[in-house]
């Protein structure tokens, strides 16, 4: 008994020890905090007496009295001033500012409280429905404001600056600008004390949406912390209501409107007996027949998906297979197992490489990485492409992708076909590449074989003729031309072997392409060519500059110039040069007043080896040359004539950047 009374006696004493230090001991003095805050109503702003007022003002005040903290309000002119009085330890914390990544460099954040949103305001019952609409129109926006860097997200806005927030709504509701980009809460608040809130409304999605918090010095990291469980326990989101609508107004309430007490009386006293029951019946039978459409769509689709080439898996949001289509199963027969247990995207294809497919376009990287990088995409919106070949043989064209905004899909097509073909194509293209080759090797040759024998064919008749002459034998006259005949024959022989070697290596042997003056390269060409006295050639003294081959170019004018004189018809005549252009092109004409070509033949001309006549000589190889050659250079050779009036050719030849400019005469 002596003992517990001892025990409670030493306890009474101790407690009556720890009351005394708890009535002594003087509480602890709160802390001043220094909060910076800037003209932005009604976040924050300098009230008529001085002092600081808005939404984010009474924020920190009630958070920082729930903190156990003392409040000292120090106005900066802007965000800058306010980190660098951070910096400089002239401030402790920020009311609300965006947490952008440069700031988050200099200061340090508490969690996120909400968004700044900055959006585009349009007059109720506007054509603008969302904000590519305003491309083009005259939206208002603040002088020096961040709207103005959202309004240049519009294209081709015309922006026009105001002074202040509140001059732009009655540029709005008159009709002088076509919208306005500002912030969308601060702007609803001056819309609601103008009265005007039911006469402008934004438009959706925001172009812009910056998180923000409360930015505190890195000198105070202690602080964050203490903010975050304030911010988490001292403002419940009816607290955070009430300021908000204090500061920033409400909508009207229906019940305020005018015209509603009226209304609802009229509705009930002409639908509370008829009119309830038959809206109801009428909405009852509508639903179930939309149930009824819906599921015989759906099973309709099911069935549809069956009977694809390919398979096919629906995911849900969580990337989970919660349908596949009768393909899968027949070309992945070991995974549809997985499938049917609820596999993710990522297991599916991940087992798909391990255990199908054969090859994998994996550029160096594990499966496991390779599959990653597919999942990441698909889950940022990007449709990934690929194709796969399964060890049976066949090939796969791959797709995985959102589907919606909850679900995602997995195709795989059978390209089998397609494959095939491609790879066919692919030979067949080297095949035809190594004949080419062998072609112009085969042309080569024959053309230096058969020129050196035919070069020498035509002196050896002038040798024999000489000889004849001095030994005094005179021959019969038709030994003479059949000797003048074997001369000109090799001549024509020789012509076309170079004909023929021109036309194979068109194409092949195109130099390369410059710049050029085309008047210049006339004027060579005719001194070539040296057309007879009786013909009259006129040329521009100007033309547009071309991007072409000089070479080529000067073979195929004197190939349509020298058709025109020979082919004309008579001993004289005009053949007229002549170009235009337009933005794509330039046109080179030449134009004779020959006989003309008869239409049957227009279209077969330049093909290979055609002639429509034996009176001249030649290989049929011109116009297919020139047609082959402008071809190379992506352009385009026409023909216009009618018999007796002559007949124009026109060359098209595509602009470069470089020919913009029309050289001088």
């Amino acid at each position: 008994m002596r003992q517990n009374l001892s025990v409670r006696s030493m306890l009474l004493t101790l407690a009556n020890v720890v009351l005394a230090a708890l009535v002594t001991t003087p509480a602890s003095k709160a802390e001043n905090l220094k909060v910076t805050y800037g003209d932005f109503h009604p976040y924050s702003f300098t009230n008529a007496a001085g002092e600081a007022e808005g939404f984010a003002v009474d924020v920190v005040r009630h958070v920082l009295k729930a903190a156990g903290h003392e409040t000292e309000f120090v106005y900066s002119v802007n965000p800058a001033r306010t980190l660098e009085m951070l910096e400089a330890g002239e401030a402790d914390l920020t009311t609300f500012l965006a947490t952008t990544p440069d700031r988050l460099e200099r200061a340090l954040a508490t969690r996120h409280i909400g968004n700044f949103e900055l959006a585009a305001f349009i007059l109720r019952g506007s054509d603008a429905s969302e904000n590519f609409d305003l491309a083009g129109r005259r939206v208002g926006v603040v002088k020096g404001s961040a709207g103005i860097t959202a309004a240049k997200m519009i294209p081709f806005v015309e922006i026009v600056e105001y002074q202040e927030t509140d001059d732009l709504i009655v540029p709005l509701l008159v009709g002088e600008i076509d919208a306005v980009v500002s912030a969308k809460a601060a702007f609803t608040a001056r819309l609601r004390r103008a009265k005007a809130s039911d006469l402008a409304v934004p438009l959706s999605p925001s172009l812009v949406s910056m998180p923000y918090g409360l930015l505190v010095s890195n000198a105070r990291p202690d602080l964050v912390s203490v903010l975050d469980e304030a911010l988490l326990n001292a403002l419940p989101p009816k607290r955070v209501a009430s300021l908000r609508e204090k500061w920033f107004g409400r909508e009207t309430y229906l019940y305020e409107k005018a015209g509603f007490w009226f209304a609802l009386v009229a509705a009930v006293f002409c639908g509370s007996i008829i009119g309830f029951m038959s809206w109801r019946i009428y909405q009852y039978r509508r639903e179930a027949a939309r149930i009824l459409k819906a599921n015989k769509a759906n099973d309709l689709l099911i069935r549809a998906l069956d009977e694809i080439n390919g398979a096919i898996v629906i995911y849900d949001k969580d990337m989970r297979a919660i349908h596949r289509n009768a393909g899968f199963a027949r070309a992945f027969p070991s995974l549809v197992h997985e499938a049917d247990s609820g596999a993710t995207m990522s297991e599916l294809i991940s087992h798909s490489y391990q255990t199908e497919l054969a090859t994998l376009a994996s550029h160096g990287k594990s499966i496991a990485e390779f599959v990653e990088e597919i999942i990441s995409a698909v889950e940022q919106g990007n449709d990934n492409w690929r194709t796969v070949k399964a060890n049976n043989g066949l090939v796969y064209e791959a797709r995985d992708f959102p589907l919606g905004d909850e679900y995602f899909a997995s195709i795989r097509v059978d390209v089998t076909a397609q494959a095939t073909l491609q790879d066919t194509i692919r030979e067949q293209a080297q095949v035809l590449q190594y004949s080419n080759e062998q072609l112009e090797t085969f042309a080569s040759i024959a053309a230096h074989d058969l020129r050196s024998p035919l070069s020498r064919i035509y002196p050896l008749v002038d040798f024999v003729q000489e000889d004849l002459s001095e030994a005094g034998i005179r021959v019969p006259d038709q030994v003479g031309e059949y000797l003048d005949l074997i001369r000109e024959e090799a001549v024509l022989m020789k012509d076309l072997v170079d004909d023929l070697l021109l036309y194979a290596s068109t194409g092949a042997q195109d130099g390369q392409r410059q710049l050029i003056d085309p008047v210049e390269r006339l004027e060579r060409v005719l001194e070539v060519l040296r057309p007879p006295e009786a013909f009259v050639i006129a040329k521009p003294t100007a033309m547009p500059a071309i991007n072409v081959d000089p070479i080529a170019f000067e073979a195929v004018m004197r190939n349509l110039v020298g058709n025109a004189i020979k082919h004309h018809g008579n001993t004289n005549g005009t053949i007229e040069i002549t170009a235009a252009e337009d933005s794509g092109s330039v046109y080179i004409h030449v134009t004779d007043d020959g006989v003309g070509i008869p239409e049957e033949y227009q279209s077969v001309i330049f093909e290979p080896f055609q002639r429509l006549s034996t009176k001249n000589a030649g290989s049929g190889l011109g116009l297919a040359f020139i047609k082959k050659t402008v071809e190379n250079w992506g352009g385009h050779v026409g023909l216009s004539s009618s018999m007796g009036l002559g007949s124009r050719f026109t060359v098209s030849i595509p602009k470069e950047n470089s020919d913009e400019n029309r050289l001088a005469s």
